[in-house]
């Protein structure tokens, strides 16, 4: 049996490869929280949260399910009113399976939740739009416009809410991945915009993302040692991004040399925090079609409506 490295008493559920440790249920679970309140800390909202509305955005996976949970632990102390919302983008075969988890989850915490279809509200989902791709009709992939719409709409969830933060599920690994994406698109100054609180201007409500430094296998060994449920399913679309790729990738990097992302994400912060005193302040308007801030006489949310409806009129 191997023993927790800290404790030196109980058997060990997770090997830390980048620091040489092992750690057991207990001491992980204060491991995995302190890492959350870090996060917390640096993005200087720790303080200011108690009788703060918050709505965390999920997906009914592992890593926004724990993100929910976490917010709804804190709400006991800071006195939080926390909400959860569902996008349902409408792939067939996994999304159903998802949402039944997160209601499942949900109504064990007692939060109020709902979901939202991208079918009622664009008139398409995103099945149809993945046929479309494939076939030549458009040149957006599944994942963009999943990707544009599903923040446009909790965006506009979250203000009739009248949130405060929009709570999502992005951890250690998804950062990275964005930094890499954006180094390879030659999208760099988008780096400015990315950290663990971002937005909160002219109608965007601030995003804050508590798994900041959490990395994936942390994310799964802490739904897992929680007992949590949620079925182990991957978008069908998903290796058509980018992001698929560069994860692969990552992934290598990090068995081959451990501690890889924790690095990449230091320099990514490194690399913000350079950008963000480089970069002009950005003027937004409104979008003239939603009314949702744009740098554009139209968002690109709506920009993509347009496109995709033109081939189902």
């Amino acid at each position: 049996m191997v023993v927790c490295s800290k404790c030196n008493r109980n058997r060990a559920v997770i090997k830390l490869r980048s620091k040489g440790i092992y750690l057991c249920e207990r001491c992980f679970k204060e491991y995995f929280m302190d890492k959350v309140m870090l996060a917390l800390r640096r993005a200087g909202v720790l303080n200011s949260l108690r009788g703060k509305k918050v709505l965390v955005a999920t997906s009914g996976g592992k890593d926004s399910l724990n993100a929910l949970y976490v917010m709804h632990t804190l709400s006991e102390d800071y006195d939080v009113d926390v909400k959860a919302v569902l996008i349902n983008e409408g792939i067939r075969g996994y999304r159903e399976l998802t949402i039944q988890a997160f209601m499942k989850f949900c109504n064990a915490l007692k939060v109020k939740s709902k979901v939202v279809s991208i079918e009622n509200e664009y008139k398409f989902s995103i099945d149809y739009v993945a046929r479309a791709y494939l076939s030549g009709l458009i040149n957006y992939k599944p994942c963009t416009v999943c990707g544009v719409l599903k923040r446009h709409l909790v965006n506009r969830i979250a203000v009739e809410e009248e949130a405060d933060y929009v709570v999502t599920g992005h951890n250690m690994d998804d950062e990275v991945q964005t930094f890499l994406i954006n180094i390879v698109r030659g999208t760099v100054k988008n780096l400015a915009r990315e950290g663990i609180l971002t937005g909160g201007v002219l109608g965007f409500v601030p995003r804050l993302k508590p798994l900041y430094y959490v990395t994936d296998k942390e994310s799964l060994t802490f739904f897992l040692v929680n007992k949590f449920e949620t079925p182990i399913v991957e978008c069908p679309y998903a290796s058509l991004s980018l992001r698929y790729h560069i994860r692969l990738f990552l992934n290598e990097l990090e068995y081959k040399s451990p501690g890889t992302k924790e690095r990449l994400l230091e320099l990514k912060d490194k690399f913000r925090a350079s950008l963000s005193k480089l970069t002009e302040t950005v003027q937004l308007k409104r979008c003239i079609i939603c009314g949702q801030p744009t740098t554009r006489e139209i968002c690109r949310a709506c920009e993509i409506v347009l496109q995709v409806r033109k081939i189902t009129d």
